[in-house]
């Protein structure tokens, strides 16, 4: 293993395990491969030609010499490394059917651990299972006197082994990580920390397609923040940034767990409330509109009083069933809030609600 320089042993044990590094890889293999070129050097066998057996094992050589000139990137990867380890199964497999040792425990031994490596948590588990099979085997081999140099290499075989997979596993569970991780930060506005518009659309999609199964009523809450622009031109950006964030905060902290809120665009955010029909949603619009204009919010330049107006739209308002509409509805109630004159909650009767063209003519007017 690589030295550890960290003073903390147990600090610096956990960092080296961290990820796999390419030194600690290679050295490895250098081990297996001199047991495997043992194995077909210096075993008497007849099946192949000695000259082609000394071929196999300088090009087991080779392989590992090639890995020097291989960026430590690419031993991050699962399509990389999982390479390695079907190349190494395979010339196990080659110098035990050369040696004529396919059957034995040895190669078992070797499968075993390939199947316990899929419950192996980090590099410590490989290790310490390593190590626990090392000695079995070597007690095993202590009792039935079978001592002999070609049986003894098998131990560190099995040790390295061990901790090869295990290095596979974390690899595994590094990329499987990374990509969710990836998948949730494309979900979510960097500014607020909410859901964005993306995951939005998923929500939505599975809410409408719940209370439409199962006759449930859904609203949806369109939200924008009050004379944002003008928060901005005369505070300054980073002032309207610590607003966005507040009022993020503000409406999160004031919903039922099954509620959903994201950032939708700008200054507007957008809340799905599933199980709430047109009362109760009005009910929660006016509490949130409330606990913002409430908190006054601490900026650099003193404390800024915010208020949000707010359009809301129900299902069981006009029987909708489409989501996108629902949406428009909440968008124009929310125009009508605005031109009301602000800080307010608005929805839309049934003769109010109008086709999205309609919606498109009259804000570009």
């Amino acid at each position: 293993m690589p030295k550890l320089a960290n003073p903390s042993f147990s600090f610096a044990f956990s960092s080296v395990l961290d990820a796999p590094k390419k030194p600690t890889i290679i050295r490895l293999r250098w081990l297996a491969i001199t047991v495997a070129c043992y194995l077909l050097l210096f075993s008497q066998t007849t099946l192949l030609p000695r000259d082609i057996v000394q071929g196999f094992a300088l090009f087991y050589v080779l392989t590992n010499t090639v890995l020097y000139r291989v960026k430590q990137k690419a031993f991050e990867s699962i399509a990389f490394f999982g390479t390695l380890v079907i190349f190494d199964t395979l010339a196990l497999s080659f110098s035990l059917i050369v040696t004529d040792q396919l059957g034995s425990d040895f190669y078992l031994s070797y499968f075993l651990m390939i199947i316990i490596a899929g419950f192996w948590k980090d590099l410590r588990w490989s290790l310490g299972f390593a190590l626990l099979l090392s000695l079995l085997y070597s007690y095993f081999l202590f009792i039935a006197e079978s001592l002999t140099t070609s049986l003894l290499l098998r131990v560190p075989f099995i040790f390295i082994a061990s901790v090869f997979y295990g290095y596979f596993v974390q690899i595994v569970n590094n990329e499987h990580a990374l990509r969710e991780k990836a998948e949730k930060e494309a979900r979510r506005d960097f500014l607020t920390g909410l859901p964005n518009r993306q995951a939005y659309q998923e929500r939505i999609d599975q809410e409408t397609e719940r209370s439409r199964r199962y006759a449930r009523p859904l609203s949806i809450l369109m939200v924008d923040i009050d004379n944002f622009k003008l928060v901005n031109d005369t505070l300054g950006h980073e002032c309207g940034d610590i607003v966005l964030q507040k009022v993020a905060g503000r409406l999160s902290s004031n919903l039922r767990s099954l509620d959903f809120v994201a950032r939708f665009g700008g200054e507007e955010f957008i809340i799905v409330l599933p199980e709430t029909d047109l009362a109760g949603a009005l009910e929660a619009a006016h509490r949130l509109r409330l606990a913002v204009r409430e908190n006054p919010i601490e900026t650099a330049n003193g404390f800024l009083t915010v208020t949000v107006s707010i359009g809301v739209s129900s299902n069981l308002m006009t029987d909708r069933t489409d989501h996108r509409q629902m949406t428009l509805d909440a968008d124009e109630a929310l125009y009508q809030a605005k031109r009301a004159g602000k800080d307010r909650v608005e929805t839309l009767t049934v003769s109010d609600t109008i086709s999205p063209m309609q919606l498109v003519t009259e804000h570009a007017n």
